[in-house]
């Protein structure tokens, strides 16, 4: 586990270098809120072809050869923009098509990622490593954009894919030296029978469907601010690139905050109230950074959006793998992961589509308000049922 924390650590401060400069870089061809929420739809699609493709394929193959073949892929990727950009050859179509591969394949290896956790750790500290598993791209999200910050008026926006590229010979390392045991024989049903099942199991278990539920709403309209912060950092804050990064270093701030506080509690569970409060204050803080201006105050409120973002979805996370089947639990990291990577850019497409119409603000003053509407009666009303 040491290994595989660390490394993904490392190369996901990597990749939060390349999501903050590639939002930089499309915002400033095109000076237009809306490429951004199309890029975010077309990630979309992406994710939600493949996260539960992607939790089919971790139940029937060797998860840590999965996982060298993607970062492989990744890295190329990276080195490909790193290198147009440096050409001076860039395009948005170029980022287009680029990011469409990194997300597709971001949504192969998270549920491998998520269902590989629970081969490395004991049940009983599962709450601890998942909350450190968060660390590893929502805590390396206050390295990566300082990062950005610190270095972009010296190795430029080039600069930060190449880093990029070097970070993933990290996991691919520690890949190599890993030995995960094999703990599930391949299924013999086909693709299709085996995605049937998955589905049948979901039904069933109403507590996880509950969980994916309220997943899903909290990405759609709770996360979707950070596909306009180029936009608000931009025109609200009137803030440079080193500006943006270091605003976009807030959350990540929050995370750590939030991922050590969980792991250092041990077992945790996600009672109702805790949960419903912890949507409300998140949707608050949310709104109260919609209308703020003024550059420190919003790096604050961001910070506290971070902390109550990870223990909320820590703790929906830490619920779903005490409760699903060993069998099912690649695919049930597929759909947990569609709910978070594929409905978040769902979010994020809305929310450029608003803010290209109305403003920024509005448009995650709107989001947030409907999180805290919509969550509240649903996530309150049906764990009661669920409870009684």
């Amino acid at each position: 586990y040491f290994w595989f924390w660390s490394s993904y650590f490392v190369s996901n401060v990597g990749s939060w270098m390349q999501s903050i400069a590639m939002g930089w870089l499309l915002f400033d061809l095109t000076a237009s809120p809306l490429y951004l929420g199309l890029f975010s739809s077309l990630r979309m699609v992406m994710l939600l072809s493949f996260f539960i493709l992607g939790g089919v394929m971790s139940d029937r193959i060797d998860r840590r050869k999965v996982l060298l073949a993607i970062q492989i892929i990744a890295a190329l990727t990276a080195l490909v923009l790193a290198l147009l950009i440096t050409t001076h050859s860039i395009r948005v179509w170029h980022i287009f098509v680029l990011g469409a591969i990194t997300s597709t394949t971001w949504a192969f290896e998270q549920p491998v990622r998520q269902a590989l956790l629970p081969q490395l750790v004991e049940r009983d500290v599962l709450v601890n490593a998942i909350a450190l598993n968060a660390l590893t791209w929502n805590g390396a999200g206050l390295i990566g954009p300082s990062l950005v910050g610190v270095s972009v008026a010296y190795i430029g926006i080039a600069g930060c894919f190449y880093a990029n590229v070097i970070s993933y010979l990290a996991v691919i390392g520690a890949l190599l030296r890993m030995h995960v045991p094999k703990v599930i024989d391949a299924p013999r049903s086909g693709v299709l029978e085996s995605l049937r099942s998955a589905f049948t199991y979901v039904r069933g278990e109403r507590t996880i469907m509950t969980f994916l539920t309220v997943s899903a709403l909290f990405n759609i309209f709770g996360r979707s601010y950070i596909t306009l912060l180029p936009v608000v950092a931009k025109e609200v804050l009137h803030l440079g690139a080193s500006g943006f990064g270091f605003i976009s270093a807030g959350p990540g701030l929050g995370t750590i905050i939030g991922s050590l506080t969980l792991a250092s509690l041990g077992r945790v569970r996600a009672r109702r109230p805790i949960l419903v409060a912890l949507l409300l204050a998140f949707s608050i803080c949310l709104c109260f950074f919609a209308v703020n201006s003024v550059a420190w105050i919003a790096f604050t409120t961001l910070v506290v959006v971070g902390v109550l973002s990870t223990v909320f979805e820590t703790l929906l996370n830490t619920s779903i793998q005490l409760r699903v089947e060993e069998a099912f639990r690649g695919r049930v990291s597929g759909f947990y992961g569609l709910t978070g990577g594929g409905l978040r850019e769902f979010g994020g497409m809305q929310a450029g589509f608003v803010a290209e119409w109305t403003s920024a603000p509005f448009a995650i003053a709107a989001g947030a308000i409907v999180l805290a509407l919509v969550g509240y009666i649903f996530l309150g009303a049906r764990l009661k049922r669920l409870e009684e």
